[in-house]
């Protein structure tokens, strides 16, 4: 009998091709006063922009941020206020504090406010949780605050998918170059941007063509160009070591501003177990049971938990956990 002849391919089936209207966009350089008025426009629709600026430490979201901020919106009137404020003001809208960020979402109008991740120490899903309850409460009360947010991450992968569907665009940086991506929600069925997509579709072009080491961009039809970029200037880098520095010292919320605006502030072991001992004292806490609940949000196994209480708990004087609540409470005579 003869047998099939299967011919031998020695190529790959490839899917992921150029995108129509993204190949447009090719040797499209964006400068800065391009997307300054971009963002301007969108703002007299009144939309805000809500801009997600990534890439490796050192790369220099930094310094195109600044270039943005201190060359354009820090020469530019608060028209929304009208009150002869410009949109920048270095002092107030340059945020290294997740809280603060998540607070001026809604408090500020007509402004660009500039956050620096990279100085950001806080635990990054519990200040996601922050900024969607602040998109959240403007959404609720259909409010729009014409700001220009500057959201800088070295991560994008680490992005809130939920948070991703609010941007209005996304600057994936590299040392000198930025490329753009906007929300390709123009068609039926258009979404909000999505970053995971987006890099899924990069890994798959790169499997599909081995001797490729750099994806062009234009397989994404999120993609609308390129943005070239200095790194800053001697005036620019000095003023941004005195916003570090300063916001450094200062760029907390006060409590009263957190208990306001639904802040939850993160608080450190220590202070949660000294807040339990003052209820002790305050008898708002009468029982272990009652003490051991109030340190839940602690998250240690609960030997090391138990070390750390008793160790408070002697420091002020009193017994160790095993000893506490032994007297029964002395309830005051019925005045009756």
């Amino acid at each position: 009998m003869f047998k099939k002849f299967t011919p031998m391919t020695n190529y790959r089936v490839k899917t992921i091709f150029p995108n129509r209207d993204a190949k447009k966009f090719y040797n499209f350089q964006i400068a800065y006063k391009t997307l300054w008025k971009a963002l301007l426009e969108r703002l007299s629709i009144e939309k805000d922009c809500f801009i997600l600026i990534s890439g490796a430490t050192g790369s220099g979201k930094s310094s195109l941020v600044a270039k943005m901020n201190f060359q354009f919106a820090m020469e530019e009137d608060n028209t929304f206020l009208n009150n002869g404020e410009k949109m920048f003001i270095p002092e107030k809208h340059f945020i290294i504090d997740g809280d603060e960020f998540a607070y001026k979402m809604i408090t500020e109008m007509g402004s660009s406010i500039w956050y620096d991740e990279a100085r950001e120490g806080t635990n990054r899903q519990s200040w996601f949780d922050k900024i969607n309850k602040a998109i959240k409460q403007r959404k609720n009360t259909n409010r729009k605050n014409f700001n220009i947010y500057w959201l800088c991450m070295p991560l994008e992968s680490e992005f809130d998918p939920k948070l991703a569907a609010h941007l209005s665009a996304w600057l994936w940086v590299r040392r000198g170059v930025a490329e753009m991506y906007v929300p390709n929600n123009q068609r039926k069925g258009g979404t909000g941007l999505n970053i995971n997509e987006i890099v899924k579709r990069e890994d798959k072009w790169l499997k599909e063509n081995p001797k490729k080491i750099i994806c062009p961009p234009i397989i994404h039809p999120e993609y609308v160009g390129r943005i070239f970029f200095a790194k800053m200037n001697k005036e620019e880098s000095k003023k941004y070591k005195e916003l570090c520095k300063l916001k450094s010292a200062i760029g907390k919320l006060t409590e009263e501003e957190m208990e306001k605006f639904g802040i939850k502030k993160d608080r450190t072991e220590k202070e949660v177990i000294k807040d339990a001992i003052q209820k002790i004292k305050d008898g708002a806490i009468k029982s272990k049971a009652a003490l051991w609940d109030e340190l839940e949000e602690i998250k240690l196994d609960e030997t090391k938990k138990l070390k750390l209480l008793n160790f408070y708990l002697k420091l002020e004087g009193w017994n160790t956990f095993d000893k506490l609540f032994k007297k029964p409470i002395q309830l005051e005579k019925d005045i009756w």
